[in-house]
């Protein structure tokens, strides 16, 4: 790996834009059960009122369940906003609150690479035995979403 700063590693956009649909129906569905790792997010933008349904990796980091992105739609949860969750076929609504502060971003990615043993499944890439940093997190630009059951 290049540099000493974890790098971006996600799926490249094409393949992301041609399986986010199959995962709308999919999440939503009994089928849904089968596909632990990811969740649909469905909410209405904070300005726009557009509704989203977006297809994310679902993770438990200190026993919650969290989500990273670098997207953009995930200024709509700042400040905390309703969300309905699909997650193994099931829906559940939650309150979702953004966290961009890259110390405790870095804290949760690193808990979740310890967890898992790599953050491939954030597409994020570092060198083994690393621990990340606020500057990696700043590097990937992701964010942490955090929900809470209602």
């Amino acid at each position: 790996m290049n540099g000493t700063l974890a790098q971006d590693a996600r799926p490249p956009l094409l393949l992301i834009r041609m399986m986010n649909p199959v995962m709308r129906t999919l999440l939503r569905s009994p089928a849904g059960r089968l596909v632990r790792p990811f969740a649909l997010l469905e909410f209405d933008g904070r300005h726009s009122g557009r509704r989203y349904r977006v297809p994310v990796g679902w993770h438990t980091v200190d026993g919650e369940p969290a989500v990273f992105t670098p997207a953009p739609w995930r200024e709509n949860f700042r400040g905390g906003r309703m969300v309905n969750v699909w997650h193994r076929g099931r829906r559940s609504r939650a309150v979702a609150t953004l966290d961009d502060d890259p110390v405790d971003v870095a804290v949760a990615l690193q808990a979740l690479a310890e967890d898992r043993g790599s953050l491939r499944a954030v597409g994020v890439r570092m060198a083994p035995g690393r621990r990340l940093t606020a500057a990696d997190a700043r590097n990937v630009d992701r964010a942490l979403i955090r929900f809470e059951p209602t």
